[in-house]
């Protein structure tokens, strides 16, 4: 059953975080720019954002509204965009995280991430229950800074090959 045709309030999404490589110095300082990210998504901060964003303007982050954004400009000019239109109901609950470290790049995966808002004047926009998040960082000369982001739908039905 695809994910529209069931509620998604029933589901109880998993909560956990593992790491593979990396020191427990990178661990913490990974998992708190993962949670200062989301933190700022909640928000839509972007003071929060530019703290834990690398300020490259190549800097890529593909949104659930399936759109490229470059660089920072481009997310303060979305996240202005947005802001009048939502109202946060509840902060995000994290799902699952895995960090995975090699030397100077990490990728942070999380799947079943919830952020829960409420459209003003509108019912018919795109408003997902759960989704997927993926940032890549480097380590910088100020600590970790995320470069790519990339949030996507997450389906809480059955996969098809185990339907």
């Amino acid at each position: 059953m695809p994910s529209s045709d069931m509620n998604t309030a029933d589901v109880v999404p998993p909560v956990s975080t593992s790491f593979d490589g990396g020191t427990e110095a990178d661990h913490e300082q990974l998992l708190f720019l993962h949670h200062e990210f989301l933190r700022a998504n909640d928000d839509l901060d972007y003071e929060r954002l530019k703290s834990v964003w690398d300020d490259n303007p190549e800097n890529r982050h593909y949104n659930t509204n399936g759109h490229t954004y470059d660089g920072l400009p481009d997310w303060e000019n979305i996240w202005n965009f947005y802001r009048p239109q939502f109202r946060l109901l509840s902060p995000y609950s994290p799902g699952r995280v895995r960090i995975v470290v090699r030397g100077d790049m990490a990728c942070i995966s999380a799947d079943y991430v919830s952020r829960h808002k409420e459209w003003i004047g509108r019912t018919t926009e795109h408003n997902p229950s759960y989704y997927r998040a993926t940032q890549v960082a480097i380590r910088a000369a100020d600590g970790w800074k995320v470069i790519h982001a990339h949030f996507s739908v997450q389906d809480t039905g059955t996969r098809p090959d185990r339907a």
